[in-house]
């Protein structure tokens, strides 16, 4: 089902009303993130900054940081092979351009370091997202509710975003960009996931009228 106008705002009240999340709308991380992105080398230099942003966004509960990394250690090889062969081809794209088929092989490997029966798509979401964020949309239950695979959500917010019409995905580009812009983010970062992003709002929005 494609999104519209008053979702979105809905979507974005609510964000800016019931969470501590920031009101640029994580501009200022995505900048960050393009800088620290390891292009597929995940050395322990790396993991160190990068395991403090999966906590804080409560990605590894109820493992901890050292079961996460003991789990990250064993699977680092695979995490390098499948992002080479998977993500590194399709890395300038966003979601519009990538099928779930193409990325789907890292995400197994991501899924690895938090093992649960529900196939549950937070940690593979934030992990994926933190390094491809126009790629890889972020899963928050408390903001989109409901249980899903991974692969569901990104092919929801996949085919939501594409069947909206490309005049109204222009006009809420503007608006998340003038958003964005007016709480001194600046204008949105180059690796800013805005068709994820509005998508996401979106369906906040669904929930939260």
């Amino acid at each position: 089902m494609s999104i519209d106008r008053e979702q979105f705002a809905a979507g974005v009240r609510w964000w800016q009303t019931k969470t501590s999340w920031p009101n640029d709308f994580h501009n200022s991380t995505y900048k960050v993130l393009a800088v620290q992105n390891p292009g597929g080398d995940f050395r322990d230099d790396w993991w160190a900054g990068f395991l403090r942003r999966l906590t804080a966004w409560k990605a590894l509960r109820p493992l901890s940081q050292a079961d996460v990394t003991r789990l990250l250690n064993e699977n680092r090889d695979d995490l390098a092979r499948t992002w080479h062969e998977a993500c590194a081809p399709v890395q300038d794209m966003d979601i519009t351009g990538v099928t779930w088929a193409q990325v789907q092989a890292f995400t197994a490997v991501v899924a690895r370091l938090k093992p649960v029966k529900s196939e549950s798509p937070v940690i593979p979401s934030k992990f994926c997202h933190f390094l491809l964020p126009r790629i890889f949309p972020v899963f928050d239950n408390a903001a989109v509710g409901g249980t899903c695979t991974y692969e569901a959500y990104f092919n929801v917010i996949k085919h939501a975003w594409e069947t909206t019409p490309s005049a109204l995905q222009a006009e809420l580009i503007a608006d998340l960009s003038r958003l964005i812009e007016g709480h001194g983010g600046g204008p949105p970062h180059e690796n800013f996931p805005m068709a994820t992003k509005i998508t996401e709002l979106a369906l906040i929005g669904r929930r939260h009228p």
